[in-house]
């Protein structure tokens, strides 16, 4: 049986550097790709599968978040240290605003809503949601072994298997978060460390299961080139 899940969290407080110049006067989440932004369209999205409290962990020119929560009724916290900190330490940080189970997104992606849907119908307490390959560079390959996250890394010769491509939404109880934050009181590079690395080097003693959807309509925009991606080949398969 399902559990419901009304709360999502939403990090975005990187300063999208590479997406230079869009990234001076707004955030990545601020991209527009059709006809929304792309904080616009996961706020959308979230909503219209019953998540009802949105958090957003924000740093870079956070004030358009600030303000677009007002706007939609979300909530927000600024992560102080976001330019010298991961997304790791910015989780951490907003982790008192988080009650009970939450699905964990990133600002910059761009996906078909049933990448939620399918989330959120898992009887699995804590899930990793990954995709087929799509040769959109800066991938993060997942081994998965008995049908569980085993390792991940952006270099294939770092894992055991490349079975997956990491898509950047989960699925996170409430157990495992506390087991997270532990994890950040005591790992000596807790503060540089992504939130997916951090999750990943618990998987020996918390399971995570992995749900693949090869057909799966979605893209990270880090780049240039993933923004053209995303409006050429992403935004005609979405709903």
């Amino acid at each position: 049986m399902t559990q419901t899940i009304e709360t999502a969290v939403i990090l975005a407080a990187g300063r999208g550097t590479r997406l230079q110049p869009y990234t001076f006067d707004i955030p990545k989440g601020f991209m527009p790709v059709g006809d929304e932004r792309l904080i616009e369209r996961s706020v959308r999205v979230l909503k219209e599968n019953g998540i009802k409290n949105i958090i957003i962990g924000t740093g870079h020119l956070h004030e358009h978040y600030e303000k677009f929560a007002k706007e939609n009724g979300l909530t927000t916290f600024l992560s102080p240290d976001y330019a010298t900190t991961g997304s790791f330490h910015t989780l951490i940080y907003g982790s008192e605003l988080i009650k009970g189970d939450f699905l964990l997104l990133e600002s910059d992606l761009l996906y078909h809503s049933d990448a939620i849907k399918e989330l959120l119908h898992s009887d699995a307490k804590d899930v990793i949601l990954c995709s087929g390959f799509t040769q959109s560079n800066d991938e993060v390959y997942v081994e998965v072994k008995d049908g569980s996250l085993e390792n991940l890394s952006k270099k294939k010769e770092e894992i055991g298997s490349v079975d997956a491509e990491l898509v950047g939404i989960w699925k996170i109880s409430h157990a495992l978060l506390e087991k997270l934050k532990d994890h950040h009181s005591i790992a000596d590079d807790a503060r540089k460390k992504d939130y997916e690395i951090a999750i990943a080097q618990l998987a020996d003693e918390h399971k995570v299961s992995v749900l693949k959807l090869d057909g799966l309509a979605w893209c990270e925009i880090d780049n240039q080139d993933h923004l053209e991606r995303a409006k050429r080949h992403i935004l005609p398969r979405l709903d």
